[in-house]
């Protein structure tokens, strides 16, 4: 049997402007604006063995809009503890992730791939000590918390049916837990199977959201799909479909070219077909790993720095189908603004195109806007990276905007502002 908490409070629901929160689907900034995840997973301070090793800045020049960092209550042995036991080492890697304008996805990786739903419980009562408390709340506008790493079992079980209700109410008590410490910010919950299952998400996940508090759950599955979807793109499109028919709003929060098994890199992984597949439904997803994994090939760079890109890591970034730099997904509003929303809150999401649907992209020196309905009036602005307009201009009843605008070849950020609100915002590359 599923257990479903009983006296769900409105009050911890999490409110614009506090918080990143989600709509169905969908998942929201603190602005209101549609948030599609492209990120990356990094260890800072190399696993802990180097205190003075952060590379949030050349994670920003990526074009990645967010970073999972993987963190631990008690590293394992042999691993240096104090680096973690720290936390202004943690102030110093989110506030680093904030300035750079990159949401810090923060998650503990003690338990890894294993089946201890107690340790579970009791790992989660990490972020609610009074100093972890207080970084969260500093950073609440952008942080999401993964809960832990892949932990507990369901089909690799003797019982799936048990495990799957254990999976449950274990989460369902830790996210409860967090709830009553105070957190309103985003919980994410990774898959059962060391991850890999994003079926049992699917099945599960609108109960485990409706035993959220704040309704504030994100999903994560990691795509080591050489099982679990046989590798295959078919699967892979049908276990995606099946997810998003769902209702959750789920990331992929690991992505990968090879998975390990009784080695390092034993199966090549069909990673480009995924990442093809989740450009074209706008899925959200993270790439393993930045620097410092025990499988070389695996890695975006050699030494962390943007110029040292793998062969793998030039592909996460630059592939013209879903490269990450190619096609650099929009910032959080209120981080790309400095802290503040400075166009009024969209209306419901689910209204109005989230993202501004342009081509050619990239282009040189006209493109067209498709808005997706006619749209009265409204202005058109061009903002650099640093936000500063370098062309606008007034429209009035289109759908589709024609837009003759020359400058300097780069990246910058197209807007559609109308009777106050924001309609949508992609970004746009000039050849």
């Amino acid at each position: 049997m599923l257990m479903l908490i009983g006296g769900l409070s409105t009050g911890l629901h999490a409110q614009l402007g506090t918080t990143i929160s989600v709509q169905g689907n969908q998942i929201l900034g603190p602005c209101g604006d549609t948030l599609l995840l492209r990120g990356v997973n990094y260890a800072a301070y190399n696993w802990g063995w180097s205190p003075g090793q952060l590379f949030i800045d050349q994670i920003a020049q990526s074009g990645a809009n967010c970073v999972r960092i993987p963190w631990y209550q008690t590293p394992a042995s042999g691993t240096p503890q104090t680096t973690y036991a720290d936390l202004v080492n943690l102030d110093s890697v989110l506030s680093q992730c904030i300035q750079h304008q990159l949401i810090p996805i923060l998650e503990l990786h003690d338990l890894t791939c294993q089946n201890d739903s107690a340790a579970l419980i009791s790992l989660a009562d990490w972020f609610t000590q009074p100093g972890v408390l207080s970084l969260i709340d500093k950073y609440k506008h952008s942080i999401i918390v993964n809960v832990a790493n892949e932990a507990l079992y369901v089909n690799w079980t003797g019982n799936p049916a048990a495990a799957e209700a254990i999976y449950v109410n274990t989460y369902s008590t830790i996210v409860q837990t967090l709830r009553n410490a105070g957190i309103t910010a985003p919980i994410m919950i990774d898959g059962p199977d060391c991850g890999q299952n994003l079926d049992i998400l699917a099945s599960v996940g609108p109960t485990i959201q409706q035993n959220d508090p704040a309704q504030n759950t994100i999903f994560s599955a990691h795509a080591y799909w050489y099982g679990f979807a046989s590798n295959d793109s078919a699967t892979m499109e049908a276990k995606l479909d099946n997810a998003i028919a769902s209702g959750i709003p789920f990331v992929l929060g690991e992505v990968a070219n090879l998975q390990d098994d009784q080695v390092l890199c034993q199966y090549s992984l069909n990673y480009q077909a995924l990442l093809r597949i989740c450009q074209v439904r706008n899925i959200s997803w993270l790439a393993w790993s930045w620097d410092n994994d025990g499988c070389a090939d695996r890695q975006i760079t050699t030494n962390g720095n943007m110029s040292s890109l793998t062969t793998y890591g030039d592909d996460i970034l630059n592939n013209i189908d879903y490269g990450i730099h190619n096609f650099s997904p929009a910032r959080s509003e209120y981080l790309f603004n400095g802290g503040s929303c400075s166009t009024p809150t969209r209306v419901a999401a689910a209204a109005i195109p989230a993202d501004l649907r342009i081509s050619p992209n990239p282009h040189q020196g006209a493109f067209e806007i498709d808005l997706g309905q006619e749209v009265p009036a409204g202005v058109v602005e061009i903002t650099d990276l640093a936000g500063r307009i370098v062309h606008s201009h007034a429209f009035a009843h289109a759908q589709v905007l024609d837009v003759q605008w020359d400058a300097p070849a780069g990246l910058y950020v197209a807007r559609v502002v109308a009777d106050g609100r924001l309609l949508g915002s992609a970004k746009v590359i000039r050849q």
